[in-house]
């Protein structure tokens, strides 16, 4: 009895300190990540009341423990326990710098990607298409042309997808386009193309209420109510927003078409999870039911800034890629963007090779402040030629701009 009180004891002087402190550290990182998109900030002012909330506590009951030294105690206490939460916080990040990947990239590899990449001039619709003209071979027999992106927040991608998308609608005969968004917001959207007085700022939301998308929205206004305009521009929300939703995008999507008709095209506007053949994902469920006629284009960078939320919308920085990435490889070409065709790639058998390998993408959207914390948490490992078609890779990345 005398034995099971004294470990009764002992445990309320170390785990409940530790308990206390831990919930009121947590709470501390994600209110004051509301403030700043600063990690270091955060963490230090984590850390701070983490060790204010364990030494309070277990000098309270260091007492009847070692009366004529409790404070040294509950230092040794609190000390220890800090060490043991930076650790934790930082053993993911540290883990990650010892992650090892055999020549990735090789001298030869580099050179191949050399002779087959696609350097593309610029991100900005309205620059000519000398330069796209390579993928109207690879995009000839496309219904559905997906475009990912790595971030909800880098305005090179953004800016890129409207390039292409005038690429598709002005070349290659495509008419519909579908956004991760809700039905509500492609409606006002779609009447404001169409002609509409009303424009649909005030409907959109982050990621989308930024100064590029609403250029691009502004562009197919303009298209559609060019007189020479054969074919209107028609703009959907696809995301439902809850439950299944990338079986219930694929589902809209086809939809879509059926109601356009057999000849209807349509571009697709997600993030690189969304649009991935990935099981369970809306590339996944496009494939199964329309084949070689979809394209899935995913989106990379190698390093720079981007916006994510919680809460609060916060600019973030990352980079340069480390080995462990494929935009490692595809930075050595010293391109800003460049446009990669894995089918192409892989009559290469050492491009093949290397596509095939479980190399790491970024994967950044909502919840960065969090997800930060570990590389795991914000990175993909699977092989480029089991999630897309091909990719369009930006060397640096800038936040996009959000509207006034």
């Amino acid at each position: 009895m005398t034995m099971m009180l004294s470990i009764s004891r002992y445990g309320a002087l170390l785990i409940f300190p530790i308990i206390a402190g831990t919930v009121a550290a947590t709470t501390t990182y994600l209110i004051s990540a509301q403030f700043t998109g600063g990690i270091a900030i955060c963490l230090s002012a984590t850390l701070a009341v983490f060790l204010l909330i364990v030494y309070a506590l277990a000098r309270q009951r260091s007492d009847s423990f070692a009366p004529k030294h409790p404070n040294f105690l509950a230092a040794a206490i609190s000390g220890l326990s800090a060490a043991a939460l930076t650790i934790a916080f930082a053993y993911p990040s540290l883990a990650e710098l010892f992650i090892r990947v055999s020549e990735n990239p090789s001298e030869a590899i580099v050179e191949s990607l050399r002779t087959v990449a696609i350097p593309l001039k610029s991100v900005d619709a309205g620059t000519g298409f000398v330069d796209l003209e390579p993928l109207r071979l690879v995009l000839k027999d496309a219904r559905i042309v997906a475009l990912g992106e790595a971030t909800h927040g880098t305005g090179e991608f953004f800016r890129a997808k409207h390039r292409m998308l005038d690429f598709l609608v002005s070349e290659l005969g495509f008419e519909h386009f579908g956004m991760e968004t809700n039905d509500k917001v492609g409606r006002a959207i779609n009447a404001y193309i169409q002609g509409g007085e009303v424009k649909p700022w005030s409907a959109l939301y982050w990621p989308w209420a930024t100064v590029e998308v609403a250029g691009m929205i502004d562009w197919m206004r303009a298209y559609n109510l060019d007189p020479k305009c054969a074919r209107q521009i028609v703009f959907h929300g696809i995301d439902p927003g809850f439950g299944a939703r990338d079986r219930a995008m694929a589902e809209n999507t086809s939809q879509i078409l059926a109601a356009g008709g057999e000849g209807s095209k349509i571009v697709l506007w997600a993030h690189n999870g969304h649009i991935s053949n990935a099981a369970g994902r809306l590339g996944n469920y496009l494939k199964r039911e329309f084949g070689n006629q979809v394209y899935l284009c995913g989106f990379e960078f190698n390093r720079g800034a981007f916006t994510s939320r919680m809460g609060a919308i916060h600019t973030y920085e990352v980079g340069p890629a480390s080995r462990a990435y494929y935009a490692y490889a595809l930075a050595k070409l010293g391109e800003p963007m460049l446009f990669l065709d894995f089918k192409g790639m892989s009559r290469n058998p050492d491009l093949y090779q290397w596509l095939a390998k479980d190399l790491s993408s970024h994967d950044f959207a909502e919840l960065y402040a969090i997800f930060r914390l570990s590389p795991s948490w914000h990175t993909v490992r699977v092989s480029w030629l089991r999630l897309y078609d091909g990719l369009i890779f930006i060397e640096n990345s800038t936040p996009a701009i959000g509207l006034k």
